[in-house]
Order: structure tokens, then sequence, then C-alpha cells
């Protein structure tokens, strides 16, 4: 017993003896290592009584309303309305009871095809001071753009009325005549605000869009032009070019400004929706498609865009397409008050006899011809259309 403690206790002693002098060889090694390390310049020691600071925190600054104003400006002039509704947003919850603010978004609403939204908008301004004249005047506009035109027509009416030297007004009150159809009278309002402020954005556009809407497109173009020369990333004014490049046959400047137009704001559906037509028109049927898909997927009940696509459908022979298109664009516009055109109820029919149902065609055609009762074009295509359908 006392052979093998002592051996015990001697082998203990020899193992505390390895695991010292393994140790410094560790530590030798190390050191070495250090050394390398420092000469070459990988390893920098601190200098003697040096201290490693503390990285400094910096604040972020607290953005005051002028900055969210300056921004809006700054957008809306770079022709992105979003953003710049944005930032109007952002400073009217920094001072809510800004008539302006909700004013200047409303109007931007209306151009991006919000006019419902600039409404509500604008009605919350009018809360605030119910004698605000400006935002009297965005409301004629907007109800002008959901085709209200004679609750416009009111509304603009009395802004004149209240400050007959008020441009935007006159300018305004332009547009809603010009919608009602009576241009002597919208030609005389749009000039008048011309004259009043030479350089107003919204008064050059509006005396363009009275030539434009009553089919006189160079006088149009002109005006929309001097527009653009004063604020050259104007969405609602290119858009308006840009179909009149369509409709006098310049489809490739049309499809370059509806390009324009979307490379500002890719969430612009009416840019869409105009492309599609100008590439359908010109035969590129599947950007046509592309663009119209992109329309409706980013407004589902544009109407135009269905009726487009439905006559692309038809084109291409897809008739049950054409039928569903046709189908829900009817449906949005009876739920909103609107109407499908002559062209479409034909086109529509023509799609009921391709698929053969005959009694859904001869519907379709009959509120063609309600529509369009002297176009002999028309009444010609209802007649062959029912002859065919007879002879099944």
């Amino acid at each position: 017993m006392r052979l093998q403690r002592g051996f015990e206790r001697r082998r203990t002693g020899n193992s505390g003896c390895a695991w010292v002098f393994l140790s410094a060889i560790a530590l030798i090694i190390a050191g070495g290592y250090l050394l390398v390390q420092i000469r070459l310049g990988s390893v920098v020691l601190p200098r003697r009584g040096a201290t490693t600071p503390t990285p400094a925190i910096t604040p972020t600054p607290t953005r005051t309303l002028e900055d969210f104003i300056r921004e809006a400006e700054a957008a809306a002039a770079a022709g992105n309305y979003r953003a710049a509704i944005e930032a109007y947003d952002r400073a009217s919850r920094r001072r809510p009871n800004d008539p302006d603010l909700h004013r200047r978004a409303a109007r931007l609403m209306v151009f991006i095809g919000q006019p419902e939204k600039a409404e509500q908008r604008v009605r919350r301004a009018l809360e605030i001071d119910p004698g605000h004249l400006p935002s009297r005047a965005v409301l004629c506009m907007a109800l002008d753009w959901q085709k209200r035109i004679a609750e416009a027509l009111a509304e603009c009416q009395a802004v004149v009325a209240a400050d007959p030297n008020y441009a935007t007004g006159h300018a305004y009150l332009a547009e809603a005549l010009a919608d009602s159809g009576d241009f002597n009278a919208a030609l005389r309002a749009a000039q008048t605000a011309v004259d009043l402020e030479p350089d107003n954005i919204d008064a050059l556009r509006n005396l363009g869009y009275v030539y434009d809407i009553f089919g006189r497109y160079d006088q149009a173009r002109y005006h929309y032009e001097r527009a653009l020369a004063r604020s050259p990333n104007l969405p609602h004014v290119l858009s308006a070019m840009g179909r009149i490049y369509y409709v006098t046959g310049q489809t490739a400047n049309a499809i370059k400004t509806f390009q324009r137009i979307i490379e500002m704001d890719p969430q612009h559906a009416e840019a869409y929706q105009q492309l599609g037509m100008v590439y359908r028109f010109i035969g590129e049927r599947q950007k046509a498609r592309i663009a119209l898909d992109r329309a409706l997927e980013l407004e589902p009940t544009r109407v135009r865009a269905l009726t487009e696509r439905a006559l692309l459908n038809f084109q291409v022979r897809n008739y049950f397409g054409a039928v569903e298109d046709y189908t829900r664009a009817l449906s949005i516009t009876q739920q909103t008050g609107g109407s499908l055109t002559a062209i479409d109820y034909l086109y529509y029919g023509f799609a009921y006899r391709w698929i053969q149902e005959c009694d859904k065609a001869r519907e379709m055609w009959a509120k063609a011809l309600e529509l369009a009762p002297t176009d002999q074009e028309i009444r010609g295509n209802v007649e062959a259309g029912l002859a065919a359908c007879r002879g099944r």
C-alpha cells in the first residue's frame, strides 16, 4: 500500500512539471508570433497613456414642416406626384389645420386619377376654412374629373364671382365648361386665366385642354408646350400630349411620351393604358397586352383598359376573354353610373356571336344602335351580325 501511494505521488509530480514546461513553450511561441505581427504592421499596440476613443453617436436631425414642404415641391417638379402627396401628408400631420396643405395634396390626387380621394381631402380643408377659395377651386376640378359637371360649374362660378382676379379659378372653370360642351364660354374663361397670369401652369394647361377636347390639336399642342416649357415634368400635361400624338398618327412620339411618364411614375395606370392602346393600334399585340395587364393590375376598375383589352382579345380570336373583359367593364359602369360606347357594344355582341350566344349578341347590338342611331357603319355591322345569327 505504501509503495502504491508513493508511486502515485511521483506520477502526479511528473505530470505537473510537464504541464508547466508545455505552458512555457506555448507562451514563447505566442510571444514570437505577436512580435512578428507587430513588425509586419498587422497589429498596432496603443501608445503608453493613450485611451481608446468612444464612438460618437450622431443624432438624427428632426425634420421640420418646411423640410417636408420642400420635399413635396421637389417631387412634384420632378413629376413624382405620389411622392409629393406623401410629403404633403407628413407636413399636414405637423400642421393638421392648414387648409392649403390639404389643398395642395388634393390637386395632385386629381392628376393621378384619384378625384374621389381629392374631393374628400379638399372638403377637409373647407371644414377648416369654409372661405378658402383655392380649396373650392380644387373641389370644382375634383368634381369635374368625376363627371359631376353641374356641381363643378357651380363651385367654379362661385369662386370667380368671389375673386374675379383669381386665375386658377378661371382655369378650372374653363375645364368644366369644356366638358359641358360649351366651347366659346370655355375659351373665354381659359383666356382670362392666361391673361391674368401668363405663367400659371393650370391656366396654360386648360387653355390647351379647351382646344384639345374640341379637336383643335395644333392649338392644343402649342399651349401644352407652353406649360411644359415652364415645368417640363408634368405627367398630366405629357399624357395629353401623348394622346394628341396618338390621334394624329404620330405613334412613335406617343410611345416615347407615355414611356417617359412611366419612368417618372411607375404606378401611372393611365399611361400604361394609353401605351397599350398605341401598341394595339400598330399591331404590337404582345406589348399591348403587357401594358394593359399592368394598367389593370394597378387599377382593376379602369373601364377603358378593360375595353381595350377586350378588343385586343377579340382581334386575336380569344372571344371568351373578350366577353369576360366586356362583362367586367359593363358591371363597373353600372355601379359608377358610366356607360360603354357604341363600339364597345358592337364588339361585345360579335364576341357573343362567335361563342354562339346569339341572344346575348342581339342584346348588345341593340345597345350599340341605341347609343349611335345615325351611325351607318355601326348599323351595317349590326345587320351583318343579325343575318349571321339567323343563318345558324
